[in-house]
């Protein structure tokens, strides 16, 4: 059994008893009388006492009541405040969104961007390579070439020292046929020198000397201006025979025979005349090659 149970229990046996029921009102009677007592005992200044302590109760009271005033204002402002701070705060997170979408935007422009941007450098680089494989190729043609410009030089080279042999063989042959020339001329001479029979006197022939010109016929080699001549066959060995001087002297002297020998030409025929224009065409101010050319020309005709 419980402690409340038996508690119940007490009370229940309690009240049925009659001499309990008498106690009611005694206590009533001894209730009243002990308040009066009390009131009695209190003096004027514990009244005092009380009334002054309830004023300070009640000015605390009021105290309180206007702080709890001013605190329900501000937290009404506070209130306002947090709704502006509210509204701020969802326009914040809608300026928000607002940046992120324009940001995701850029990103994916920026991701297209750079997409393109790789494929154009993967292209770039594949022109590269191309444009390098050009380049190598071109260099090794460079270098094919430029080996070949050197043997071409090398062969140049040795070319021209045959032509300066060749010459220098000619202008021995020359003065050897200056010489020889000139012994035929000291020959000749002397056999004119020597008396022949009266009776075996041959006629003399004299030799028939050929003019530059004859009849309708014209040497072409008149019409050149001997000055102009003279000219183009120096700045021509000038040019063909840089810083040596020997061979521009020889050259020189070599075109200038032949421009000489060309003007004593008698062209008595229209076979000479169209033979020297050709080869003058041919040849120009070269005087040696065109002498030559015309010799040959006129060999072959006559034979």
């Amino acid at each position: 059994m419980s402690r409340q149970q038996e508690q119940k229990g007490f009370f229940k046996t309690l009240f049925s008893k009659w001499w309990a029921w008498a106690l009611v009102p005694v206590a009533c009677i001894a209730l009243i009388f002990t308040a009066l007592i009390i009131s009695f005992g209190l003096t004027p200044e514990s009244v005092k006492e009380v009334t002054s302590q309830k004023v300070e109760v009640q000015e605390k009271l009021d105290k309180s009541e206007a702080r709890q005033e001013k605190a329900e204002s501000s937290l009404e402002q506070t209130k306002s405040s947090l709704k502006d701070a509210q509204a701020k705060l969802e326009d914040s997170e809608a300026k928000l969104k607002k940046a992120e979408s324009a940001s995701n935007d850029k990103k994916e422009a920026t991701k297209k961007e750079s997409k393109t941007l790789e494929n154009k450098l993967v292209k770039s680089e594949s022109s590269l390579k191309q444009t390098k494989g050009y380049l190598k190729e071109t260099e090794d043609k460079l270098n094919s070439a430029n080996a070949k410009v050197t043997e071409l030089t090398k062969q140049l080279k040795e070319a021209n020292d045959q032509v300066v042999k060749a010459k220098g063989e000619v202008k021995t042959a020359n003065a050897k046929a200056e010489e020889a020339k000139a012994e035929t001329e000291k020959a000749l001479a002397k056999a004119k020198e020597t008396p022949a029979p009266a009776k075996e006197e041959p006629v003399k022939e004299e030799p028939e000397k050929e003019t530059p010109s004859s009849g309708n016929f014209h040497n072409p080699v008149l019409d050149l201006d001997p000055s102009n001549v003279a000219s183009t066959i120096k700045s021509n060995a000038e040019q063909r025979w840089k810083d040596d001087y020997q061979m521009q002297d020889y050259e020189v002297q070599q075109q200038t025979s032949a421009y000489n020998q060309l003007k004593n030409v008698a062209v008595d025929s229209e076979v000479k005349q169209t033979q020297m224009e050709n080869a003058l065409s041919r040849w120009g101010y070269d005087f040696e090659m065109v002498q030559y050319e015309y010799n040959e020309q006129m060999n072959a005709y006559n034979n």
